[in-house]
């Protein structure tokens, strides 16, 4: 088990379907049977021994996110706060400037 996220790296389920059959004396074959038999007939198993490598980079993915995610948001931020101010800025200036254009020549 992975320590930080608690994600199991190895992972072997298994399981067992069994018969019970009952003796019967009605029936020759079975009257000699014990009087109760345990048989398995289905056995199965699932799973993995090691992470895939797609497993293990989601695991390092998710162990790195923590520390990377927070600069990449406070980059992105800055850098949206950056455009907004020249996008306000540049506003500004226009409407300076065409304030300063209808004074020196009104069109009425």
């Amino acid at each position: 088990i992975e320590p930080t996220l608690g994600f199991p790296l190895a992972i072997r389920p298994r399981f067992q379907l069994n018969a019970i059959i009952r003796k019967d004396p009605d029936i020759a074959v079975m009257s000699k049977f014990p009087d109760e038999l345990v048989l398995p007939f289905l056995w199965a198993q699932d799973g993995f021994d090691e992470p895939s490598p797609d497993m293990a980079s989601a695991i390092h993915f998710g162990l790195a996110a923590p520390r990377q995610l927070p600069l990449l948001g406070g980059v992105v931020l800055l850098a949206l706060g950056g455009a907004m101010l020249l996008v306000s800025a540049g506003c500004w200036t226009y409407s300076v400037r065409r304030r300063i254009i209808e004074e020196e020549f009104p069109l009425s």
